[in-house]
């Protein structure tokens, strides 16, 4: 009988990485499935033909990763449509373990689990524990949706909002409306987390001015600074060390800091995507 077909699609931005991520995606053997690249870049989208198998959408303008996201769900011809970035790379098996969840008719998403690669120093430290913070919760039930490689179901998701902010959110949300979620700790994608504070504080920004964003749109977030407050107790399991515990009061200072950037910025200034959505770079190499 013939597999059905995956869509895998990657937005793209600046991604020097990109050929790591599909080198990981085409190896996977067993699956039936059609990659699509879309990217604003010419860099980037040069990198990605260069792999036979690869269908490359070369956008006009930067858009913002929601409407590459709408235009891959739009365009894809799989009954399971597989999301994941392009500065990461795939776990041989994983998308395997993924899209088999689907065989239960009552899943509509599926989520992988990220693994941290920059073990070095301080925010090495913080990578490795805040991953696996994530993991302990979703194991727990969290139904948190991380797009760092996920899977849904083909029309459980018709789009998302062109200025949504934190998009796997987005997406976990919209598709539980029509199903189950499931987490698969099987399925595993590495990711670099950043390097330096910059780079932290800018996705810190951007995710939570996104979590603002999405109780405003659907009444109710899970993640709040109230919420991260109460959980800071989580973190103390992982001091082994005086160096341990001096960093954890960094990683603190820079997450309320970055809060209060977010609500600065989403809520006074009311910036836009792309100004609040700038790239991380030290992730990227």
């Amino acid at each position: 009988m013939k597999s059905k077909l995956v869509t895998i699609g990657i937005p793209a931005f600046r991604e020097p990485l990109i050929g790591r991520c599909l080198k990981s995606i085409l190896a996977e053997r067993g699956v039936r499935k059609e990659v699509i690249v879309i990217t604003p870049d010419k860099v980037t989208a040069d990198i990605a033909r260069g792999f036979r198998g690869v269908r490359v959408i070369l956008e006009r303008e930067r858009r913002g990763k929601p409407a590459a996201v709408n235009d891959i769900i739009s365009i894809a011809r799989g009954e399971v449509i597989v999301l994941t970035d392009a500065d990461m790379f795939v776990k041989s098996g994983s998308l395997k373990r993924l899209i088999s969840h689907f065989a239960d008719k009552r899943v509509s998403v599926v989520c992988a689990r990220p693994v941290n690669v920059n073990h070095a120093g301080m925010f090495g430290f913080f990578g490795d524990m805040l991953y696996d913070i994530v993991h302990k919760q979703r194991l727990s039930g969290a139904a948190h949706l991380s797009t760092n490689l996920c899977a849904f179901r083909n029309g459980a998701v018709k789009s998302i909002p062109l200025e949504a902010l934190v998009d796997d959110y987005v997406i976990g949300v919209l598709a539980q409306k029509s199903g189950r979620f499931v987490y698969e700790p099987g399925a595993v994608v590495y990711a670099k987390f950043p390097s330096n504070a910059s780079d932290f504080i800018k996705q810190r920004v951007r995710t939570f001015a996104g979590y603002m964003q999405v109780k405003e749109w659907f009444g109710d977030s899970s993640r709040s600074f109230a919420s991260e407050a109460k959980g800071v107790s989580s973190v103390l399991f992982y001091i082994k060390s005086p160096k341990h515990l001096f960093w954890i009061v960094i990683l603190v200072l820079l997450r309320v800091f970055a809060w209060a950037k977010a609500f600065i910025t989403y809520r006074f200034l009311k910036k836009d995507l792309k100004t609040v959505w700038a790239p991380a770079e030290s992730t990227k190499r």
